[in-house]
C-alpha cells in the first residue's frame, strides 16, 4: 500500500493534472446535483470524485483537503448505508429515492455538540498537518510545506461537520455548505486549481437550490405527520 501511494505524484507527472482535476470536478458536481434532488445515487458518485481529489490536493500541498477527501470516502460510505438501511427505493423522474428517509431539522442541542467537537479538533489538526508525518510517509523526500494551513484546516473541520449533518439528513447542512463553498473559491483559485474554483462557484447556487428542495420535502413531511 505504501508503495502504491508513493507512486501517485510520479503518476501525475505523466498525466495532465488539468484532465484529472476536470474528471474529479465533473463527478463532484454531479453528486451535489443528485444530493439536491434527494437521490441516493449521490453517494457512489461522490466517492468517485473524492478518490480523485485525494491525489489532486496532495499534489497541490492542500493537505487538509487531501485528508478531507479520505474522510469523505468513509462518511460517504456511511451516508450510502444510512440512506439504504430503512425502506425501499423507487424510481421517480429517473432517480432512485427513499420515501421513508425525508429531511429533518437539527435540534439546538445537537448543533452545539457538533460545534464543540469541531472547535476542540481544530488546533490539534493544524499541528498534525504542519508536522507532515503522513505526507512524508506517502511520498518520502518530496514533502512540500502546506499551503493556507489554518484556513484549509478550518474548512476541513467545517466540511466534516456539514457531511455528518447531511448523512443525518438535517436540512441545516446546506447553510454550512454554502459558507464553505464561498470561502473555498478564492482558496482554490490562488492555489492554481481554477477548475475546482469554478466548480465551487457553481456549488453556491446549487446548494441554495438544494436547501429549497429539501425545505419543500420537510414541509410536506410535517404536513403529513
Amino acid at each position: 500500500m505504501q508503495f502504491i501511494l508513493s507512486q501517485w505524484p510520479t503518476w501525475l507527472e505523466h498525466t495532465s493534472l488539468n484532465k484529472v482535476e476536470l474528471l474529479a470536478a465533473m463527478s463532484s458536481f454531479w453528486c451535489v446535483w443528485l444530493a439536491a434532488k434527494n437521490s441516493v445515487l449521490n453517494w457512489p458518485v461522490a466517492m468517485l470524485g473524492s478518490a480523485i481529489y485525494c491525489v489532486v490536493f496532495f499534489q497541490g500541498a492542500l493537505y487538509s483537503d487531501a485528508f478531507l477527501n479520505v474522510v469523505f470516502l468513509f462518511f460517504q460510505g456511511f451516508g450510502w448505508y444510512s440512506w439504504n438501511k430503512n425502506g425501499q427505493y423507487q424510481a421517480v423522474e429517473g432517480e432512485v429515492r427513499n420515501n421513508n428517509m425525508q429531511p429533518t431539522s437539527l435540534l439546538p442541542s445537537d448543533g452545539l455538540k457538533i460545534l464543540l467537537v469541531g472547535a476542540l479538533c481544530y488546533y490539534p489538526w493544524t499541528l498534525f498537518v504542519k508536522s507532515g508525518t503522513v505526507q512524508q510517509w506517502i511520498a518520502p523526500g518530496s514533502f512540500q510545506p502546506p499551503r493556507f494551513l489554518y484556513l484549509d484546516a478550518g474548512l476541513f473541520i467545517l466540511s466534516i461537520m456539514a457531511l455528518y449533518m447531511q448523512a443525518k439528513r438535517w436540512i441545516e447542512h446546506w447553510f454550512l455548505w454554502i459558507l464553505i463553498d464561498v470561502i473555498y473559491v478564492p482558496v482554490y483559485w490562488l492555489n492554481e486549481n481554477q477548475i475546482t474554483a469554478l466548480l465551487y462557484t457553481a456549488y453556491i447556487p446549487l446548494a441554495i437550490k438544494g436547501y429549497q428542495l429539501w425545505k419543500v420535502n420537510l414541509r410536506e413531511r410535517k404536513a403529513v405527520g
